[in-house]
């Protein structure tokens, strides 16, 4: 096992993933707000649905964080850092193109939960990007495991 700064970066971007909107930077359905149908059932708002699909995200970080740390080969590692550029586009395109925020701009999902996303998938994808970039200096370079 090999316990580096990547594998570390990964592991708390993928916790903060998991806990951002749920925490520190929270959606609506925390502060307890759902959408009403005429039926009268309660369901989340978009935000609520986007800090669901997050978790799946993190957890997903999480799993790439162990891969790379058990990773054997540079071929390995690299494909771990691809993995990990396609989930930090994932992390950004929940909150603003695939599932989306409340529609209200001054909603919390709006001013601090979904910037909070975008730069943690940034982070993601800059994280990974540098793991892609070392994986090709070790193939180059003859360096192992």
């Amino acid at each position: 096992m090999r316990f580096t700064p990547w594998v570390g970066a990964l592991a708390v971007i993928g916790v903060l993933l998991i806990a951002a909107p749920w925490t520190f930077t929270p959606v609506c359905e925390v502060h307890g707000a759902f959408v009403q149908t005429v039926t009268g059932k309660q369901l989340p708002m978009p935000c609520g649905y986007t800090a669901r699909a997050e978790i799946g995200t993190g957890a997903l970080v999480l799993v790439a964080a162990g891969a790379l740390a058990f990773g054997r080969t540079p071929e390995t590692r690299r494909t771990v850092g691809a993995f990990g550029v396609a989930l930090g586009a994932l992390a950004i395109l929940l909150p603003t193109a695939i599932i989306g925020m409340c529609a209200v701009a001054d909603h919390t999902c709006r001013t601090m939960t979904q910037p909070t996303l975008m730069i943690l998938g940034v982070g993601l994808i800059v994280v990974s990007g540098a793991v892609i970039y070392r994986s090709g200096q070790e193939s180059a370079s003859g360096v192992g495991p």
